[in-house]
């Protein structure tokens, strides 16, 4: 059963994947700021003081315009970095960007650099992920940093930000140490989960 499910996994990742990188620049550009507009009204981001975000790769949904309101409205911006096996956030202010302050990690992802600047707790963290289904379920690209960094709960709500193919009316294989998210913002609006809905 178990080896079944990752296979159905497989296939999905790759199909989703597929898709997605068939995606021209102008079209990962005009969508991904739809996303982000839609995310920057959303009431959950509104009201938040410590925002996690990411840096995009390849074809992800970009963050550039809620990491310049962000830190226009003094929030404060957290970014990942890979710390052996697991996800730290650091804080990440304007100087930063200025600066260049960033390194590449071993997925060619751009991290900030290891730092005390830090927070025990986040009130929106905005994931990225390659399939999300209707019961708030994610596929990512299979290494589980976000899953790990999730199960510490130590944030107020999850938000994933994808393009609307991506969000699937079915249900995705998952196992006990799959989590979930919040709340998905695609270009035609949001999609809030019950978090009470637990599949097995």
């Amino acid at each position: 059963m178990k080896f079944r499910n990752q296979e159905q996994k497989s296939i999905l990742r790759k199909e989703i994947l597929y898709k997605r990188n068939s995606m021209n620049l102008d079209e990962i550009s005009s969508k991904s700021k739809l996303i982000q507009e839609n995310l920057i009204r959303d009431p959950e981001f509104t009201k938040a003081k410590s925002i996690g975000l990411y840096l995009p790769i390849g074809s992800e949904v970009e963050t550039s315009l809620i990491i310049t309101h962000v830190l226009n409205l003094g929030m404060i911006l957290l970014l990942p970095r890979i710390v052996s096996h697991d996800l730290r956030y650091q804080i990440v202010e304007q100087k930063d960007f200025d600066k260049h302050m960033f390194d590449i990690n071993k997925f060619g992802i751009k991290e900030p650099k290891l730092k005390s600047l830090s927070v025990d707790f986040i009130d929106i963290l905005i994931i990225p992920g390659i399939v999300f289904d209707n019961y708030g379920y994610r596929v990512g690209y299979g290494y589980g940093y976000y899953d790990r960094y999730m199960s510490n709960k130590k944030f107020s709500k999850c938000i994933g930000l994808a393009f609307d193919f991506q969000f699937i009316k079915s249900h995705i294989p998952i196992y006990s140490y799959d989590q979930k998210i919040d709340l998905l913002i695609t270009e035609s609006g949001r999609h809030e989960f019950n978090p009470s809905t637990v599949l097995m």
